[in-house]
């Protein structure tokens, strides 16, 4: 089973983001809060109310990534003597 998040934003109508803005969940510092962050594309036409992001990327987990790399690590050690 897939599990999907749906999100809505609500941007301010002084920014405007071309139609291929991709979105990302973000962590605020190393151990900080999560964020949507946009980034901007290069499409000549603008998202408009109601549009959706197309191109999303999952939170990257900080200690999941810290957890790979120590079993990586380890498994990379020599054998005890």
């Amino acid at each position: 089973q897939i599990y999907r998040a749906v999100v809505e934003l609500e941007i301010d109508k002084r920014y405007a983001f071309p139609a291929d803005t991709t979105a990302s969940i973000l962590t605020s510092g190393l151990l900080g809060e999560q964020y949507v962050g946009l980034e901007a594309g290069a499409d000549s036409a603008m998202l408009e109310n109601g549009d959706r992001v197309l191109i999303t990327q999952s939170a990257v987990v900080l200690e999941k990534l810290i957890g790979q790399f120590m079993f990586d690590r380890a498994a990379d050690a020599p054998p005890a003597q």
